[in-house]
């Protein structure tokens, strides 16, 4: 009843998209209609959405891979979602939840096996990274095609890194617990006794 007398302007204009809600409530029926009516699943939050989550999440795609809903993903995916738009990929998200499903679809769709965390610049992929605890995803991206040969690579080659500069202040050092001298001790035994 509502879809006919909704304004997508208007909701242009809101930052958020009807998609996204269904997709972060898990409301698959409720995402199937709107895909239905036409709406858009490669629409992106506005900015200031975006900036109330701490990842910065701007897909309908991304919702629904951080849910782990596998159905709503590959609903989205059939519809034509992107799932490269994102400032952190739906396919670091999966591979994360160690869900081969998602992630098997999100590559099957075109997702790239070589994301990087633009927040984080790194020549070391950011899909070992997130597959070192889940050995059997490190090998199926492997024989996916995954850029392994990069965590090979250093700047330096065989030569010497340069020395890190370590700075040390109250707030950094480790709180190390001293332990009492053999004299203290002898000292605290004898109040005990005596007491």
């Amino acid at each position: 009843m509502l879809l006919p007398v909704s304004s997508r302007t208007r909701i242009k204009r809101s930052g958020i998209s009807p998609l996204h809600l269904a997709a972060e409530c898990n409301r698959d029926d409720v995402l199937e209609e709107l895909i239905d009516a036409g709406f858009d699943v490669n629409s992106t939050l506005s900015d200031e959405r975006a900036r109330l989550y701490e990842d910065r999440r701007t897909s309908v795609l991304y919702f629904a891979v951080v849910n782990n809903n596998v159905y709503a993903t590959e609903l989205l995916l059939e519809a034509g979602a992107n799932p490269n738009v994102d400032l952190i990929s739906p396919l670091l998200i999966s591979i994360r939840h160690g869900c081969v499903k998602t992630m098997k679809l999100l590559l099957d769709y075109g997702a790239d096996i070589n994301p990087y965390i633009s927040s984080h610049p790194t020549t070391f992929p950011a899909t070992v990274m997130f597959s070192m605890k889940y050995l059997a995803l490190l090998k199926f991206l492997m024989d996916m095609g995954c850029d392994a040969y990069s965590c090979f690579q250093c700047q330096y080659g065989c030569g010497l890194h340069p020395a890190i500069e370590v700075r040390r202040d109250r707030y950094n050092d480790p709180l190390v617990e001293k332990q009492p001298n053999p004299v203290q001790v002898c000292i605290f035994v004898g109040e005990m006794c005596a007491a």
